[in-house]
């Protein structure tokens, strides 16, 4: 019985040895078909996900630092006004004065 355990045996460490290789095999087409598929979208101008989350995190920056600086326009532009509105009621009060005078 031997030689037949030794049969099984060699039989055994072959699909071993052609499930290993066939792994491998699996991993460079796997590895191919990547490298195409980047090469393809490449082409076509498309980004990969993370080139899109980063740029959408920097749009998202910008479009906030964009709002608090016009909302700080807003804030300086109402001031302005409130200013020129008490220069012109100041003038007016001044004139009335004035005029008061004579």
């Amino acid at each position: 019985m031997a030689p037949r355990s030794n049969f099984i045996a060699d039989i055994a460490q072959m699909a071993n040895g052609a499930a290993s290789a066939f792994g491998g095999m699996r991993e460079e087409v796997d590895n191919l078909i990547r490298q195409r598929m980047e090469r393809s979208l490449n082409a076509r101008g498309l980004v990969t996900r993370e080139e899109f989350d980063a740029l959408r995190t920097r749009h998202e920056a910008l479009a906030a630092r964009v709002a608090f600086l016009e909302s700080m326009m807003l804030v300086g532009a109402e001031s302005a006004d409130q200013t020129v509105a008490t220069g012109k009621l100041a003038k007016k009060h001044k004139t009335a004065v004035k005029n008061s005078d004579k």
